[in-house]
C-alpha cells in the first residue's frame, strides 16, 4: 500500500511546531504517516529586501510573504512536496520569486509549478522515496498577464513565472454582440478573423481577451489548447518517470450560474482529461469556497478543492503602500499611520461581493484526503478527514485542527452534496469521509 495526504492552501507565516492542542497532533500525526504528504505552497520566502525583491504592482490581494522558518515548519509537519504556481507566486516580483526557491531547495521541499522560463515552470518535479517515485506537475489559471513564465528561444532568454493554464469563452451570437458593444463603449481594441474575437485596453496589445462565436446559447468558459496540451505532455512524461503521478491547478474562477462552490466549466473536463493522460490525482485548489466536489474519474480521485489547509493572510508582517490604498477602504487608512493590522481590519469590513464572496457557505471546513493505492498502483481507499481552522484571535488564527463529531458529520455532509452531481458517493464512519470507489 502507498499512500498520499492531499491538502489544499497552505499560506503559512508562523511557527506551527509551538501548538501541542491534541486535535492538531493529531493532524500532523496523519500527514506524517502517509508514504507522501503534499500541499500548495501560497505564500513566497523572503525578508523584503534582497536582490530584485518588490512588491509588484499588482498582487493576489495580499502581498504574500513568509520567513525561511516555514520550509522547517512544513517538513517537521511531515510535507514532502509543494505546488507553487498560484496567483500569489510573484506578489514580490522575480526577486521574491528566486528566494523562495531557493529557501526550498535549501529545506529540501520538492516544489513544482514555477521556473526560470516556461520549460522548468512546466516540467515535473520528482520525489524518490522507498516505496515509489511521486511527480508533481502545478499549473496556474488565475493570474496576471506577466506573471506568466515564458518560453526560451535561441536567441532570447524566457521569463520566470507560473506555469499556466489559460481559458477563453465561447459565446452565441446575441452575448457576442453584447462583448463587443461593451468593449466599444470602454474604448478597447477591438480585432475579428471569422468567428474569433480579440479584445485588448489601448496600449496593451498583448493583454488579450479572446472569445471564439459559437452555436451553443449563452457564454462558456473553455480551456486554452496549447496550455492545455503542453501540460498534458507534461503529465504523459512523468507517467513514464513515475510510480504516481500527482497533478495541481490554482484556480479562483467558479461556475457563474451555480455559484462559487462549483469548478468553472473548463475545469471537469480538463481535469478527466489529466487522468487519462496518466495523473493519479488531480487536485483543484484555491476557490476559498472553501470546499467543492470530488470526482473519481476511471478509478482516480478528482479534488476539485478540499479547502484551506493553512490560512494566515491575517499575519504577514508588512504590506506594501498599494494595500492600503486600495479602492473601498476608510480613507484613513491611506495615512502614513496606518498599520498592518489596520488595514486587516478595514479589509475584513468591506463589503461581501455580491456573486458571493470566500468562506460565505453553508458550511465553512475542509478535509485532508488520505489516498491509498494498492500494488498495482490502483486506487484502494480514499479517506477524507473534516478539518477547521480558527479565525481569531488573529494571533492564533489560520492553524488547521481536525474537527469535531458534529462538526466533521456538518462537512462531510455538505461535501457529499457537492459531489453527487459528479456521481461520487461518500460515507460518513468514525468522523470521517470514506469515498465508495465502486460507483
Amino acid at each position: 500500500m502507498f499512500t498520499v495526504a492531499v491538502t489544499g492552501d497552505c499560506i503559512i507565516n508562523r511557527r506551527i511546531s509551538v501548538n501541542s492542542e491534541e486535535k492538531f497532533t493529531s493532524l500532523v500525526k496523519l500527514l506524517r504517516e502517509a508514504d507522501v504528504a503534499y500541499t500548495h505552497l501560497e505564500t513566497l520566502i523572503h525578508d523584503y529586501e534582497g536582490s530584485e525583491i518588490y512588491p509588484a504592482a499588482e498582487a493576489g490581494w495580499t502581498w504574500m510573504r513568509s520567513p525561511r522558518f516555514v520550509v522547517d515548519e512544513l517538513k517537521w509537519a511531515g510535507f514532502d512536496m509543494v505546488s507553487h504556481a498560484s496567483n500569489h507566486c510573484l506578489d514580490y516580483s522575480y526577486g521574491g520569486l528566486a528566494s523562495t526557491w531557493k529557501a526550498l531547495d535549501e529545506g529540501g521541499l520538492i516544489h513544482a509549478g514555477t521556473g526560470r522560463n516556461l520549460g522548468e515552470a512546466r516540467e515535473p518535479a520528482y520525489l524518490d522515496t522507498g516505496k515509489g517515485r511521486v511527480a508533481l506537475i502545478s499549473m496556474c489559471s488565475s493570474f496576471t498577464g506577466w506573471a506568466r513564465a515564458g518560453e526560451t528561444r535561441r536567441d532570447v532568454k524566457g521569463r520566470p513565472g507560473l506555469n499556466p493554464l489559460r481559458y477563453y469563452h465561447v459565446a452565441d451570437a446575441r452575448k457576442m454582440e453584447a462583448v463587443r458593444q461593451l468593449a466599444f463603449d470602454l474604448g478597447w481594441r477591438i480585432s475579428r478573423q471569422g468567428k474569433e474575437w480579440l479584445f485588448n485596453p489601448p496600449g496593451l496589445q498583448m493583454a488579450i481577451h479572446r472569445f471564439v462565436e459559437g452555436d451553443e446559447p449563452g457564454i462558456h468558459a473553455v480551456v486554452d489548447e496549447d496550455d492545455a496540451g503542453g501540460n498534458l505532455r507534461s503529465i504523459r512524461d512523468a507517467r513514464r518517470q513515475a510510480d504516481y503521478v500527482v497533478v495541481h491547478l490554482h484556480n479562483h474562477e467558479w461556475h457563474p450560474a451555480k455559484g462559487l462552490n462549483v469548478p468553472a466549466e473548463f475545469v471537469p473536463p480538463f481535469a478527466r482529461a489529466c487522468i487519462e493522460a496518466g495523473a493519479d490525482v488531480f487536485v483543484g485548489q484555491g476557490s476559498h469556497a472553501p470546499l467543492r466536489g470530488i470526482e473519481i474519474h476511471k478509478g482516480k480521485p478528482i479534488f476539485y478543492d478540499p479547502g484551506d489547509f493553512v490560512g494566515m493572510s491575517g499575519t504577514v508582517t508588512r504590506m506594501p503602500a498599494d494595500y492600503y490604498w486600495r479602492p473601498g477602504y476608510d480613507p484613513a487608512i491611506r495615512s502614513w499611520e496606518a498599520t498592518p493590522a489596520d488595514v486587516y481590519d478595514a479589509r475584513a469590513a468591506l463589503p461581501k461581493p455580491l456573486n458571493g464572496g470566500p468562506f460565505s457557505a453553508r458550511v465553512v471546513g475542509s478535509v485532508v484526503g488520505v489516498c491509498s493505492f494498492g500494488e498495482d498502483g490502483g486506487l484502494e481507499g480514499l479517506k477524507l478527514y473534516p478539518i477547521t481552522m480558527s479565525k481569531r484571535p488573529r494571533s492564533k488564527s489560520g492553524t488547521p485542527m481536525l474537527a469535531d463529531a458534529e462538526m466533521s458529520g456538518k462537512i462531510i455532509d455538505y461535501l457529499q452534496e457537492l459531489s453527487a452531481p459528479f456521481g461520487t458517493k461518500i460515507e460518513f464512519k468514525d468522523n470521517a469521509g470514506v469515498v465508495n470507489l465502486r460507483q
